[in-house]
Parts: structure tokens; C-alpha cells; sequence
């Protein structure tokens, strides 16, 4: 069924695992990512523990077959033995196709369970794996993979699944190395390393709740309490540690509930938001949280938020899963939020609830963010047409160990082409097995092709139980490509996410590292309470789930500014959807590019207002000046001295309207990945900056636009679809436009 009106995705779990490094943080952007992905299929391998099997006892260590892991077939592999009484580990390092990986891809390798009956992959054995990468010979970084991803190997079985991290260096080479304890032995099969680019957290905008004040300079900016104001005489401080923390200008600090509550005065955190402009309606209000535990569902419930302008509440509260939504970040902190209406300028938090995983929850910040933070910019869905020929080859219903759970004569499925077809009201049922080791299998076709590196998942609802974290280790999810072919997957809590769809829908995701075109959802019997699961389609996005790198917002959210020839003379005009404590606006000029701006006029400001305003100013000199265009910009002026300039406008002396910059890509479809020709007419004076951005939004390429006249390349780019984006000197988007790179 089609599931695209579902936006929102708060992840409610994330791999523990890939949580070693950030692609962004608060005010920062990533490192530039590989334009991969990239695989050891160069037959690059060395540094392998060298493979022996004890004649009499049978007893195997070291790496068997390892130039399996480096050769073309991403299905072979290699199979690193351990028995710690001969050697005290065993390691294997595989070199990466192309220039290797940067900064910030997901680097790792795809493994399993290569365990036989009488000798399994033992986790009691497992004292340490660990994953390396390497420039060259030059040792770049360390990570331990935790005991709980090892277990979910386990439980995964022989189907290849990914350990990895973030890169903080670039590498060309990544080394396992597995160490375990006397006396006990396992096998490990080791498919293939990889370098796959890390899905690219949207820039968006957005203010937080940081101030530069310091010491008894920040209590104007928090209260503790539970009054409209965020401060209530009887309660001040209640349940709330180190307020200030949550405003001061360390994003990393934070403030704390107290594990002390009371229905008198439940603890309660209020926090101004830093800038000068209000967060618009329809921006997301909320706060960074934390604990040194993994958060559910649980505590929403426990939660309330309320948003505030200039100290009156808005009127707009949200508390519990059906209206908070709770995102993982990349830190692995979390986000509780809700969509709000109205515009507001303080958030605050609240809680209600006695949960004790409430207590001592750390609160580091709050904010306001626009919606598309939370958006992916690629969405490939289960929503196959019913009507085609081909449509009963885009689901499939299997069982393992000959147990079949019969529901209506369906082998533990109900109306699986629920699950496939393009209907929003349908879905398909699951039972979920109760013998043990049975399981029950739903395979659907993706109405396109998943891109390596994109989560992979199923949408699902709670069924006959609530579907939370703990209910993960009942499944597995595995890709496939066009052929049939079994990809990679992704087993339990500590491999899978779960995330709280805005309906009270659930997606559960994995990370991929290859293209795929279906999904298959495994499920076992557990101790959940789960016994049936409503499945309503398969998906592959590039959804990040995080917050994202935030800019805070114009004072002035400027809506249009031009200029008109009218009686030998210009019109300048512009209008503004918001303001706050601006102070005035000033009209430049400019001849030509090698004549600088020149104030024309100036105009007061408003103030602060929520209400569209449309202001003039008159340039008679326009006519005098002996030249055939002028190009005009705006400077707003705060109240703070603060000043802010708009894009350029340019006007054709004597010929009425502006035109608008355009954006012309051509040749567009490109048919070869040769380079692609870029003209922008009505280009302002000061030139421009033309950027193409790939499906994962990442930069492939950018050039430096001179003027209206110049035809130039943009740097040769591999075959696929991007966004190029026009933007002028101050960094304003002109104009976009997409275009499609084919094979040669």
C-alpha cells in the first residue's frame, strides 16, 4: 500500500554501535563524504592470522579463505576461525575498491554467523572485536563493537549483517580483529568491507535555547516551575537541577528533572529560544534530552511541552505518544517534539508523570526547527499497481522449520497483497509464530531500487501487543536485489531502529550498504506481547532522523524584494511575513560590478510584527545616472546594530520589472557523465555560486558563476540524479533545477 503522507519518523531506537561519531552537530557541518559506496573487491587483503586445523582434534584457527572477502562477489566470503589456547586472535584487513572512504561514511564490514550444529558462534566466548581503519599503513581509528550487536549476529544467523561506525578520518584499508577467551572457539564469516556515504542530515532553520551570558546574567532566560511564565513562587526550582545549564552556551551542558516529584510541583523546565525573530507556526517546538539509558515510548507519557510568546502561553500543549514524537540523535541523545501552529519564542518542558525513567533525565536544550528537518529527500515505496499482470510476483509469504501458523488458509500471513498494493487502507496481518524455531516470512517488492546506503524497513502497526524496543528481537529484516538475491540484514534491538510514525504507526529500519529492491520482514515467537502485526508496505528513504544543523533565522523573514521603472525613475518595494525588533531598512545601489553600493534611502522598520508589510521607496535619481542597468540590494538593521543583506536585484534602466535569475542545465537529461554546461541570465552583479547536490545531499560539485553572460562546466559527475542549486553571494538561493546524469 502506499505509505508517502507519512512524514515524521522520531526513532525510538538506534545500533548502540554507530554511535562513534557525529556527521553533524549543532551549528556545524559534516565532513565531505566519499562518493561511494566503495568494497574490498580489489583483492586486497594482508595482516590475516594465518588458517590451521589441528589433524587429530579438528580444532580450527586463524582466517580461512581470505581472499574470499576481497574478490569481486560481495556474496563470498572469508571465515575467521578462533580457538584462543593457539592463538590469542585472529584478524583480517581488506583494502577498498576506488580512493577508498572519507571522512564521515559509514565504514565496516558485513558479517555472520558462520556457527555449525556443535559449534555456534559463542558469545560467552567473545571478549573483544574490533574494527580499524587505515591510510595507507597509517592507522586512522579504533572501535570495540559492544557485546550486545555480537548477540544479535548470533541470533541473526548466516545472513551477512553490518558492523560499523562513522569515520572521523578518510581510509583506504578496514581490519577486523576478534579475540575471545581460553578454552572456546567460533566462527565468524566476514563478506565483504565496505564505505558507504552516511545519510546527510538536511540543513534547516531553527533557534535553540543558547545565550553567551554567564553566571546569574542566564536566570532571565530559563524558569523553573509550572505558572504561564515558566515561574511560580511556591515551586521555584522544584524538581529541577542546574537550570541554567539548559540555556548557557554549552550545548553539551544540561539540566536535570530531580528523582524527587510531587503533584504540588511537578518539576518543570522553561527556556527562552536565542535570536531575535520568533519561531514561525508550524515549526517544531522541543528539547534535547537524555539519560545514560535507552529511552522507549515509555516516558512521553510522563511528558508535556507548551510553547510560549513573549512570556502569555500560546495555548498549544502537546504530552503522550499520539501527539509527542521522540527522535534518536546521532550522539545519542534524544528529541521529544511536537509540530506546532503558532509562532512562539519559549518552550517548556514538563513532568507528569512518576515513571522512574524520568528520573535524573538530562534536559540540554530546547528548540524551534522547520518541519523538513525531519524529511528525507528520497522515498521508494511498496506501492505496486494491483491492476498489472506482474503484481502477484511483488509479495511472497514464506515459513521455515515446516510449521505454518494457518489464518484463513494463509500460511501465518492474511492478505499479503495488502502489504504491496498502492491502496492506503489496505495492509497485510502476520501472525507471529508460537512454536519455537518457526518463524514467518512477508517478502515485498520495492516499486524502484533502494540506494546503498538508505535505510531499508517495513511500516507496522502495535497488532495485538505494544510494539516497542524490547519486541525487536523477534525480528529480522533482509534485503534483496532484482534477481532474488539475498543481500544483507539486520536482526534485534541493538541492529534495528524502531521509529513512531505520527498515527501511532511504527517504521523498523536498517542501514544498508548495497542497492536492493525488496524487503522481507522475518518474525519468530518471543516473549513480547505481540501476537499478531498489521503490515502496511515496504520503503527504502534517506530519513537521518536527527536534528539537524541549525541557522538562526533572518530578523526579518523578507518575502519579496524588486524594483519597477516608473517616471524616469525606480520603485523600489519588498515585503516582510515577520519581524522582530527590527529597526530600520536601508535601499543600496550599484552602477556595475566595479562601483560600489551607495545608500539611497531609508525606511523604518516596524518593530515586531507577525503580519505581512509591504513597504516603497522612490529612487528618483535612477534616470540620471547614464547607464542602462542598476542593480539594487536591501540592508536590514536591527535594533542591536545587526545587519542583514538581502539578494541583488537587478533593473533594466527605462524597461519596467526586474527579471528573476534563472538556472539553465543543458544538455538535461545529460545521456554521459561528461561535463554539464550551466548559463544563468538575469544573474546578479556580484555573480553567483552554482552547487550540485546528489539524492543523499552531498556535494558533488560547485563553480563560481562570473555573470549573467558566462556559459561554464560543472565538474564531471558521475552518473545519477542531482540538485543544482543557484545561489548568489551572500548565500540566497536563486534558483533550482534537477538534473539526470546517464552511463556512458
Amino acid at each position: 500500500m502506499r505509505i508517502f503522507t507519512l512524514t515524521v519518523t522520531p526513532i525510538v531506537r538506534l545500533r548502540t554501535w554507530a554511535l562513534a561519531a557525529l556527521m553533524f552537530t549543532m551549528g556545524s557541518a559534516s565532513a565531505v563524504a566519499s562518493t561511494g559506496p566503495h568494497y574490498s573487491t580489489a583483492g586486497d587483503y594482508s595482516q590475516y592470522t594465518p588458517y590451521f586445523r589441528a589433524p587429530i582434534t579438528g580444532i580450527e584457527t586463524g582466517v580461512e579463505n581470505p581472499e574470499r572477502a576481497a574478490d569481486a562477489a560481495l556474496d563470498n566470503y572469508a571465515v575467521i576461525n578462533t580457538f584462543l589456547s593457539i592463538a590469542n586472535s585472529a584478524s583480517l584487513r581488506l583494502g577498498l575498491n576506488g580512493p577508498g572512504g572519507a571522512a564521515g561514511d559509514r565504514v565496516g564490514m558485513a558479517v555472520g554467523n558462520a556457527g555449525t550444529v556443535g559449534n555456534p558462534l559463542n558469545l560467552s566466548a567473545v571478549s573483544v572485536i574490533t574494527l580499524t581503519t587505515y591510510s595507507g599503513t597509517q592507522l586512522q581509528e579504533t572501535r570495540v563493537v559492544s557485546a550486545e550487536v555480537a548477540k544479535d549476529i548470533l541470533l541473526g544467523g548466516t545472513r551477512p549483517t553490518q558492523l560499523e561506525f562513522v569515520a572521523k578520518l578518510p581510509f583506504t584499508h578496514v581490519q577486523i580483529n576478534v579475540g575471545g577467551l581460553l578454552t572456546a572457539s567460533f566462527k565468524l564469516k566476514v563478506y565483504y568491507a565496505y564505505a558507504v556515504p552516511s545519510l546527510v542530515q538536511p540543513q534547516a532553520r531553527g533557534i535553540v535555547s543558547q545565550f553567551s551570558a554567564t553566571g546569574a546574567g542566564l536566570a532571565q532566560y530559563y524558569g523553573a516551575g509550572t505558572s504561564n511564565t515558566g515561574v511560580l513562587s511556591a515551586c521555584v526550582g522544584a524538581g529541577v537541577n542546574n537550570p541554567e545549564r539548559a540555556v548557557d552556551n554549552d550545548l553539551t551542558n544540561y539540566s536535570t528533572f530531580s528523582s524527587v516529584v510531587s503533584v504540588a510541583c511537578p518539576a518543570a523546565l522553561s527556556v527562552k529560544l536565542a535570536g531575535s525573530l520568533d519561531a514561525p507556526g508550524g515549526y517544531y517546538a522541543g528539547f534535547v534530552i537524555g539519560n545514560d539509558d535507552l529511552l522507549d515510548l515509555s516516558i512521553l507519557a510522563g511528558l508535556r511541552l507548551t510553547t510560549y510568546r513573549d512570556g502569555q502561553p500560546t495555548g498549544e500543549s502537546a504530552t503522550g505518544a499520539d501527539l509527542l514524537e521522540l527522535h534518536v540523535l546521532p550522539d545519542g541523545k534524544y528529541q521529544v517534539s511536537f509540530r506546532t501552529n503558532l509562532p512562539f519564542d519559549e518552550v517548556k518542558i514538563e513532568r507528569i508523570g512518576l515513571v522512574s525513567v524520568l528520573d535524573d533525565l538530562k534536559l540540554y536544550y530546547g528548540f524551534g526547527v522547520e518541519p523538513h528537518a525531519f524529511e528525507g529527500s528520497t522515498h521508494v515505496l511498496s506501492d505496486n499497481d494491483p491492476t498489472k499482470p506482474t503484481f502477484a510476483s511483488t509479495y511472497e509469504v514464506r515459513t521455515q522449520a515446516g510449521v505454518c501458523v494457518s489464518i484463513n488458509g494463509s500460511c501465518g500471513v492474511t492478505n499479503p497483497a495488502g502489504a504491496a498494493d498502492n491502496d492506503p487502507n489496505t495492509f497485510a496481518t502476520l501472525a507471529l509464530p508460537t512454536a519455537a524455531l518457526s518463524v514467518v516470512e512477508l517478502k515485498l517488492a520495492l516499486n524502484g531500487t533502494g540506494t546503498a546506503g538508505n535505510r531499508a524497513g517495513m511500516v507496522v502497526g502495535d497488532g495485538g501487543g505494544l510494539l516497542d524496543a524490547s519486541a525487536l528481537d523477534q525480528f529480522t529484516l533482509t534485503t534483496y536485489d532484482e534477481n532474488g538475491h539475498m543481500l544483507e540484514s539486520a536482526s534485534g534491538s541493538s541492529l534495528l531502529a524502531l521509529n513512531l510514525l505520527p498515527n501511532g504507526q511504527h517504521e523498523i529500519s536498517f542501514l544498508t550498504t548495497q542497492p536492493f529492491k525488496s524487503v522481507q520482514l522475518t518474525a519468530k515467537s518471543g516473549a513480547s506481547l505481540l501476537t499478531t502485526l498489521p503490515i502496511y508496505g515496504a520503503f527504502a528513504d534517506d530519513k537521518t532522523g536527527g536534528l539537524p544543523s541549525l541557522f538562526v533565522p533572518l530578523p526579518v523573514q523578507l518575502t519579496t524584494f524588486g524594483a519597477k521603472w516608473a517616471n524616469n525613475g525606480a520603485d523600489v518595494t519588498w515585503t516582510t511575513a515577520s519581524e522582530k525588533n527590527s529597526d530600520y531598512f536601508v535601499v543600496e545601489r550599484t552602477t556595475g560590478a566595479d562601483a560600489p553600493f551607495v545608500a539611497v534611502g531609508r525606511v523604518n522598520a516596524a518593530g515586531s510584527s507577525s503580519s505581512t508589510l509591504s513597504y516603497k521607496l522612490r529612487d528618483a535619481e535612477a534616470g540620471a545616472l547614464g547607464v542602462a542597468v542598476l542593480y539594487y540590494r536591501l540592508r536590514q538593521v536591527d535594533r542591536d546594530g545587526s545587519a542583514v543583506l538581502s539578494p541583488v536585484a537587478s533593473l533594466a534602466v527605462g524597461k519596467g520589472a526586474v527579471a528573476a535569475p534563472q538556472l539553465e542545465v543543458y544538455p538535461n537529461p545529460a545521456a554521459s557523465a561528461d561535463a554539464v554546461l550551466v548559463h544563468c541570465p538575469n544573474l546578479p552583479v556580484t555573480g553567483g555560486l552554482v552547487q550540485a547536490y546528489s539524492q543523499l545531499g552531498q556535494l558533488a560539485g560547485e563553480l563560481a558563476v562570473p555573470n549573467a553572460a558566462a556559459q561554464v562546466a560543472l565538474p564531471t559527475l558521475a552518473p545519477g540524479l542531482y540538485h543544482v542549486v543557484l545561489r548568489d553571494a551572500a548565500g540566497q538561493t536563486l534558483a533550482t533545477q534537477r538534473l539526470v546524469v546517464g552511463t556512458r
